[in-house]
């Protein structure tokens, strides 16, 4: 269904999993990953218009297992690494190429069917697996922020970095949590990985509720944000355009903002969610804005511009006069709620080509759903 800008979809299928395809800036593109035990599972290639007013399918892959996370190659769009669960199998984590020869370009219906033939199944060449280290690899992230292929992953309370080598990866350094610090509680094991945009070498992760930074170069972890949420820290993100400014949501339902200068105290906390936050997103660009989605079911815009890199000036005079918002709060508020969505929301993210206002969402039961900022907020940052 498309309406006003706003596109949703079901796929008939559970999804945990959507990343933008950073590699491709000419347009909106998404990977799609399945999650379902009695079926076989796909990542799909969605594109879609600057105007949210037709989504496509332009690839279709077979993935064995279920797919519990994605990270994608911010250099090469062919490259994808996958995180996946078969029956009565240990996660495994691979690196995937995929073949570009054989695209089509199918439309979606609102049933999330495509309405031609169907795009035509594919498979993913798979270059390298990720070694388990002492327990299974549960999340990866690619840095960004240099020129070579290095990834960060998390095996229970042991983090490794790597570097891709042709069709190899290779171990480059590793970090054994000290679980001391939590009172010797070892169910606990990193997630939430994030790379800091501004420090090539500097790592964020969860454990339980706290937050770590790990410094590659000290070869130790370097910042650490004791009870940052009650006992879970579920997602985190470094704001693009200002350094030692991180975001994340956790158990606790609330986004928090911090300044690892000085990480005693959060600078912001919003009451994001009814339950817990699995996804935290700044735009790529635009650091006044943050999304977030939670298992309340909803995807929520902020504006955080109190604490952004460039503050907003001038506000309509119909925002001061906003009662909900107080007036002297009315820099930091919740733009809009998306409530396109019937399950939990395990994923939201910004578009990385293409109309770079634009966010998608996805929820377990299966539903993408594409929404835009507002204009009226658009000007705001922009004049």
């Amino acid at each position: 269904m498309c309406d006003d800008g706003t596109c949703s979809f079901s796929f008939g299928t559970k999804i945990r999993t959507l990343e933008p395809v950073l590699a491709v800036k000419d347009c909106a593109q998404f990977f799609i990953g399945t999650s379902t035990l009695t079926q076989p599972n796909q990542i799909q290639v969605v594109q879609v218009k600057d105007d949210a007013s037709d989504v496509i399918t332009t690839q279709v892959f077979r993935h064995p297992g279920e797919v519990l996370s994605l990270a994608s190659s911010p250099h090469d769009r062919q490259l994808l690494v996958t995180c996946a669960k078969q029956r009565g199998e240990s996660s495994e984590t691979l690196l995937w190429k995929m073949l570009e020869t054989e695209q089509s370009f199918n439309q979606i219906g609102d049933d999330g069917k495509d309405t031609e033939s169907g795009a035509r199944m594919q498979n993913l060449e798979q270059l390298a697996a990720f070694p388990a280290q002492k327990v299974p690899v549960s999340e990866v992230a690619w840095n960004a922020t240099t020129d070579t292929s290095t990834l960060a992953s998390a095996h229970g309370t042991l983090l490794c970095t790597w570097q891709l080598n042709g069709g190899s990866v290779e171990a480059q350094n590793k970090l054994e949590l000290d679980v001391a610090m939590l009172g010797g509680v070892t169910k606990n094991k990193a997630n939430a990985l994030a790379w800091d945009p501004h420090h090539a070498s500097r790592l964020a992760f969860a454990l339980g509720g706290s937050v770590r930074v790990w410094d590659l170069r000290a070869k130790q972890d370097s910042v650490s944000v004791e009870d940052a949420h009650p006992s879970a820290t579920l997602s985190l993100d470094f704001n693009p355009n200002k350094p030692y400014a991180l975001a994340g949501g956790g158990d606790d339902g609330k986004l928090k903002f911090w300044d690892l200068r000085g990480a005693h105290k959060p600078l912001l906390t919003l009451n994001a969610h009814s339950h817990w936050v699995w996804s935290t997103r700044y735009h790529p660009q635009h650091d006044q804005l943050v999304l977030s989605g939670g298992s309340d079911a909803t995807v929520a815009l902020w504006r955080v511009s109190s604490i952004s890199s460039s503050p907003l000036v001038e506000l309509d005079e119909r925002d001061f006069m906003d009662e909900t918002a107080g007036g002297a709060a009315v820099t930091d508020t919740l733009i809009r709620r998306v409530e396109d969505h019937e399950d939990a929301v395990y994923a939201a993210r910004w578009a990385a080509g293409g109309d770079t206002w634009m966010f998608a969402s996805v929820s377990y039961d299966g539903r993408l759903a594409i929404n835009h900022v507002p204009s009226t907020e658009k000007y705001k940052i922009l004049l």
